[in-house]
């Protein structure tokens, strides 16, 4: 019976070719957790570990929009806020679809007919979209309450990623990543990251170790979230095996999601990419740190050990 190394070893020969991996480095190293996943803080800098592939439409000016999908939004508004009553209680406004589609868009329309700043309406504290201004509820102050709508763009609101192009105003969704072109990893903003090297703009890797015929797919991160496992949606369409599709529709947003940690995730550390941070430019950048880092040969190592200690 194959054992899980030797699949993997396997198929990333027939990917990689002939294996020089002896005289490369690998990923070892301590463990380190984040937040509730175990990293593995590589000796060299940067992080390994297998994680799930999630994907992260932030970034996008058709990410949201006030009437969702009837306007063609990818993702519906209830991702991007965190509602906070008059009462003090608050809830996330994607805790479940009852809560997506009925409460939260209830809440929504209340509190943004009242001007968005009203506390004794509640307030939404936005984090997919660009919000300004706050509203003091009680003892908290919830900052980023009013949603910032894109010019022109008939109800679509401005999505930010934590990356983005100071050339560019806060208002302008040229100054953020764009996830359907970029290929994009999210980190977890701890000082245990940034202290092996891992920081926005650095660079990484992705592969699915499910897959003999799986192609490495060089990233750079690009945004904050609750967990690593979760990339732009032209990273999880590289990984898949699939073209970047700059004009996807809601029916192909999800392509690439993976459910389990499949994903083995390398972050490099190391330089920060300055911008400007367009598709081709990001693309090439992320290879070139790749291919410095150790490129396919150290992978291959890389992703036998990761799999081992898991």
């Amino acid at each position: 019976m194959r054992t899980l190394k030797t699949f993997i070893l396997g198929g990333l020969a027939a990917c990689f070719g002939a294996s020089a991996a002896a005289q490369q480095k690998d990923c070892d190293g301590s463990a380190v957790t984040v937040g509730n996943q175990s990293v593995t803080a590589i000796e060299d800098g940067g992080a390994a570990i297998r994680a799930k592939m999630n994907i992260n439409i932030d970034g996008s000016g058709r990410a949201y929009a006030k009437t969702n999908a009837e306007a063609g939004a990818l993702i519906h508004l209830c991702n991007a806020g965190e509602v906070f009553l008059p009462d003090g209680s608050s809830y996330q406004g994607s805790k479940d679809n009852a809560t997506c589609t009925g409460r939260f868009m209830d809440d929504f329309k209340r509190i943004g007919d009242a001007g968005w700043k009203d506390p004794t309406m509640g307030a939404i504290r936005w984090f997919g979209i660009l919000g300004r201004d706050s509203v003091r509820i009680g003892e908290r102050t919830i900052r980023g309450v009013g949603p910032v709508e894109r010019a022109g763009s008939s109800g679509f609101y401005i999505s930010p990623t934590s990356l983005f192009d100071p050339a560019f105003a806060e208002d302008d969704q040229r100054r953020y990543t764009d996830p359907l072109v970029v290929p994009g990893g999210v980190m977890r903003n701890t000082e245990a990251l940034k202290t092996l090297g891992v920081k926005l703009g650095t660079f990484g890797v992705a592969i699915d170790t499910r897959r003999a015929d799986a192609q490495p797919v060089p990233f750079i991160v690009n945004d904050y979230g609750p967990r690593i496992g979760e990339g732009t949606v032209a990273l999880a369409r590289l990984v898949a095996g699939k073209p970047i599709k700059p004009d996807i529709g809601r029916s192909e947003r999800f392509v690439g999601v993976v459910d389990t940690d499949s994903i083995a995730w390398v972050f490099f550390g190391g330089d920060v990419m300055a911008p400007p941070f367009d598709g081709d430019r990001v693309r090439a950048e992320a290879k070139a740190a790749f291919e410095a880092w150790g490129g396919a040969e150290r992978l291959k190592a890389c992703v036998a050990t990761t799999a081992t200690s898991q």
